[in-house]
């Protein structure tokens, strides 16, 4: 008996010893536990490059490690995006993404060199920024309605303005005109600062642009806002309309902004990230910045984010498709 108890300490120990370094040669590191490169596919000193750098600095707080902001241009969004589409799945490789790069260079270039469904997985969405359609001051057109009518009037003899071709201000008028049934004659420039300024001048008569940027000429009765593309009302202008509101059925353009990763994401590590993004969009800091910026913040879960660019895509598809924009 007294060999027999021997023997089965003797096993139990063997055992142990056996199995206690087990989970510690195989336990997984929490995350994270390096610092984090987030891509901002725009150059530094833009309106994504500042929202990426409010986010970056937020996430590092909440994550305990820096999150390294790398500006990597080019192609309108192009470059950056294929870089982090080709990074490992361990969520240390992040991409700050927005409408351009995420769902309107996709639909205009065919041989984009990454499909966002396959290569990435969206993280959450961080913020989101009205669209607005704006007039002159001294223009006739008071509501969407008049200027419909007067585009309708004349095909094609109204001008509007924009950073460039395939920009989102060309995107967003182009989806306008489209639902709308008219056309207006596009004018493109190499920034949005001249296009404002010939719109104020009269050399236009509309422009689509995000909220941010006109918000304090709306405000100094420098330039008439008709309406906001957005799916609500925006709060910095309660009292505008949205497009859908002022009759154009269908409409919704908004700049948002979100966290992407590599698809592949391990769950822990997406949830992770995903509260991260949700901190931001509590953060006091970020609340004030965001508010002085125009720009509304959200801090969604990834499935949510997810439903609101697959609800989006179809408009973007239709109406790239529409207004050949599409690069051939």
């Amino acid at each position: 008996m007294k060999n027999h108890l021997i023997g089965r300490r003797s096993l139990l120990a063997a055992s142990a010893s056996l199995l206690a370094p087990f989970p510690m040669a195989h336990a997984q590191a929490a995350f994270p536990e390096k610092p984090i490169r987030l891509v901002v596919p725009f150059s530094a000193g833009g309106g994504t490059d500042v929202l990426g750098r409010l986010l970056a600095r937020s996430m590092s707080q909440s994550l305990g490690q820096q999150v390294v902001v790398d500006n990597v241009t080019g192609a309108g969004g192009v470059i950056g995006a294929q870089q982090v589409a080709r990074a490992a799945k361990d969520g240390y490789t992040l991409m700050i993404g927005t409408p351009g790069s995420i769902q309107i260079n996709p639909a205009m270039q065919p041989d984009i060199k990454y499909n966002v469904d396959k290569d990435f997985m969206p993280v959450s969405q961080f913020s989101d920024s009205a669209t607005v359609l704006v007039v002159n001051k001294d223009s006739p057109w008071k509501t969407v309605q008049e200027l419909i009518a007067a585009a309708r009037e004349k095909p094609g003899a109204l001008n509007y303005g924009s950073a460039g071709v395939g920009s989102f201000a060309h995107f967003s008028a182009e989806m306008f005109l489209m639902l709308a049934g008219v056309k207006m004659t596009h004018v493109p420039y190499r920034g949005t600062a001249q296009a404002i300024a010939d719109l104020r001048a009269g050399i236009l008569q509309a422009e689509f642009e995000n909220l941010p940027g006109v918000l304090p000429l709306v405000k100094d009765n420098q330039l008439r806002a008709l309406a906001v593309g957005s799916a609500r009302r925006s709060s910095f202008l309660p009292d505008l309309p949205t497009v859908i509101e002022a009759g154009v059925k269908g409409y919704e353009s908004s700049s948002w902004t979100g966290l992407f990763a590599p698809a592949g994401l391990p769950a822990p590590v997406l949830a992770r990230l995903e509260k991260a993004v949700a901190d931001a969009a509590r953060d006091p800091e970020v609340l004030k910045t965001l508010k002085e910026l125009g720009a509304e913040p959200v801090g969604s879960r990834s499935a949510d984010f997810a439903a609101f660019l697959a609800r989006r895509r179809p408009a973007v598809v239709e109406t790239v498709a529409a207004s050949g924009m599409a690069v051939k």
